[in-house]
């Protein structure tokens, strides 16, 4: 990646990189504190530049802690249906906050530094003129504070909300160029779907009464593959379609393999509705299948649940017995790279995709918080 890329993505808020990121932060915040500075000086009057840094830094600080604290809490790991009613409850604390320090702040400067500016003085009476609490009866005190406090809000507070929308922008473009790559290898694959349910129907009619196991596989195969060809055109399915699909999938290869295959699916009661892309999960079935039991004489298993842990998040699980090769370097293939690039795509910040793997076995859980 070249500078000019580097720096487009660090400025539009796009970069991994956590050391650049923290750089462009204090750079920005020490040219906030150089306006605020700039700001400070025509109310200290210039006299005194330990006044003007205090009366800066008490600004710079309510600023930093208020937009910190409120990008906290909007972030898509914690964003919740009240989240809107917290960060009105934040900002009004900061505007609180803001104006008990500084009635301390220019009381305690009038006193320490008798030869302030008049100007600076009469400011002083007019915001204590009630005691601390003079804001909330006097308008003009309030607007004194509160247009300090949205001229240093807005520049922030602007800058965060344009590189959020642009986050979304690219997150939206990446999202519809992996659609339209997928359509087109699908079309690329397409044949009549109709010609092919009815074949598969005819051959089920046939061997229904003479071969059981084969009339359930063709079964299991004409679901999946109406599963593959129509609902999941769909942006997102329910998650009980997904699962159904799987248990077909699962159907097909408990017979394929015959009693050297055990599988425990787990799937809770209390799931509730949830939503995700068509053809997620499948991938992590069959990475189980294709490097686990596909490679095992005996004793192969799966165990597959989904539910949600305690926190509310949709969990799924697989894990899988594998062969014992201790020393045996384990790469990721193209289906699990494409899962993950499909979840940073579609969840950039609300999921966590967790693989490890011992000697004998290999575990894959997913969590999605949204």
């Amino acid at each position: 990646m070249d500078k000019s890329t580097r720096l487009s993505t660090l400025l539009a808020g796009t970069t991994t990189d956590r050391r650049a990121t923290v750089l462009l932060h204090l750079f920005f915040w020490l040219v906030t504190y150089s306006w605020f500075v700039y700001q400070s000086r025509w109310l200290s009057g210039g006299l005194h530049p330990e006044v003007t840094t205090l009366m800066a830094l008490s600004r710079n600080a309510v600023v930093l802690v208020t937009f910190y604290s409120i990008s906290y809490f909007i972030s898509p790991q914690r964003y919740v249906p009240l989240t809107w009613l917290l960060v009105v409850a934040l900002l009004l604390l900061s505007v609180l906050g803001y104006c008990l320090l500084a009635y301390y702040l220019y009381n305690w400067i009038k006193l320490a530094y008798p030869d302030m500016p008049s100007y600076f003085n009469n400011i002083v009476g007019n915001i204590s003129r009630q005691g601390p609490w003079t804001f909330l009866y006097n308008p003009d005190v309030m607007y004194f504070h509160g247009i300090q406090l949205v001229t240093a809000f807005f520049i922030p507070f602007a800058i965060k909300g344009l590189r959020v929308m642009f986050r979304s922008q690219v997150r939206s473009i990446a999202l519809e160029k992996d659609n339209l790559r997928l359509e087109l290898d699908f079309l690329r694959a397409q044949i009549n779907p109709h010609f092919l349910f009815n074949t598969l129907n005819s051959v089920y009619s046939l061997i229904e009464d003479k071969d059981k196991t084969a009339a359930t596989i063709v079964c299991s195969l004409s679901n999946m593959m109406r599963y593959a060809l129509y609902e999941s055109a769909a942006p997102k399915v329910e998650v009980a379609q997904e699962l159904n699909f799987i248990q077909n999938y699962i159907e097909i290869q408990r017979i394929r393999h015959r009693r050297r295959l055990d599988v425990t699916i787990d799937i809770s009661s209390a799931l509730g509705p949830q939503y995700i892309p068509p053809l997620l999960l499948i991938n992590f079935i069959e990475n189980a299948i294709k490097h686990g039991i596909d490679k095992l004489l005996k004793q192969a298993w799966i165990r597959i649940r989904a539910h949600r842990d305690a926190e509310g998040a949709f969990c799924f699980s697989v894990v899988n017995a594998k062969p014992s090769r201790a020393k045996e370097k384990i790469s990721e293939g193209i289906g699990i790279k494409n899962t993950r690039r499909r979840l940073h795509i579609l969840y950039p910040s609300t999921h966590s995709l967790h693989i490890k793997y011992t000697e004998n076995q290999y575990e894959i859980l997913l969590r999605i918080w949204q």
